[in-house]
């Protein structure tokens, strides 16, 4: 594996690799490549469904085609979420691995394309492209999971504030203001307690002064977000 890897880093440049070797196209990957082609297999999970469990041994891999998912260590700490494009279970390619988190559905409906795990492996140790797929792949996990370990490390406030605009960014719905992004409804304020590793109240709280600093509008089912103004605001932490 190592020598395939740097024979294709003389290919393909540093800066070029991600958008060359993308998720989106990972998946073209796996459906059209004339080599082990695959065909995956749609399923629907609901609301609370468990995807995959912590410890239990990875016999697939998934394809988010719509909704929400949360990774889970035990019951209450959740370490990441993820949504359409997005995959699990790629991140160790050996078969019999257990999985590390559990995959909670935390929206109305989640639909996945299945993968058998057999398929992935040789396709990435039987071609030079599937080594930067899954090279790709895991140094964004990497990278994710630096963030939030750095959010943890953080002040309550400013963890809460740091972690509603993250959100925002890779979850949110835009409005008709362009500095004004509607949370995304399915990280409710317990929920998002869970991802910071703060309790409801102190989430309310916080929420609270940040409205009346007019930078979060709540709304019934949700809350609205001035991004430009939060920016600033997080910026007075530094």
């Amino acid at each position: 594996m190592k020598n395939n890897t740097i024979e294709m880093s003389m290919l393909y440049s540093e800066a070029s690799i991600s958008n060359q070797f993308s998720k989106e196209s990972f998946r073209h990957f796996l459906q059209e490549n004339e080599i082990f082609p695959s065909n995956g297999i749609k399923q629907k999970y609901r609301k609370n469904d468990i995807i995959l469990l912590e410890n239990e041994i990875i016999n697939d891999v998934y394809f988010i085609e719509s909704g929400h998912v949360a990774s889970m260590k035990g019951e209450k700490q959740i370490s990441d979420f993820y949504t359409d494009s997005e995959i699990l279970g790629f991140t160790k390619l050996l078969l019999n691995n257990n999985s590390e988190y559990s995959f909670k559905v935390i929206s109305n409906e989640v639909t996945v394309t299945k993968y058998t795990k057999e398929h992935i492996i040789d396709k990435i140790f039987n071609t030079q492209e599937g080594y930067f797929y899954h090279y790709v792949f895991i140094q964004n996990q990497i990278s994710r999971m630096f963030e939030k370990v750095e959010l943890i490390r953080l002040p309550s406030k400013q963890r809460v504030s740091l972690a509603v605009l993250q959100l925002c960014s890779r979850f949110g719905e835009k409005t008709e203001d362009q500095d004004v992004i509607c949370f995304p409804r399915h990280i409710g304020k317990a929920v998002l307690g869970q991802y910071v590793n703060l309790n409801p109240n102190t989430i309310t709280n916080i929420l609270r002064k940040l409205e009346e600093e007019d930078i979060v509008y709540p709304s019934r089912s949700t809350f609205y977000v001035n991004i430009l103004k939060l920016q600033k605001k997080i910026q007075t932490f530094l």
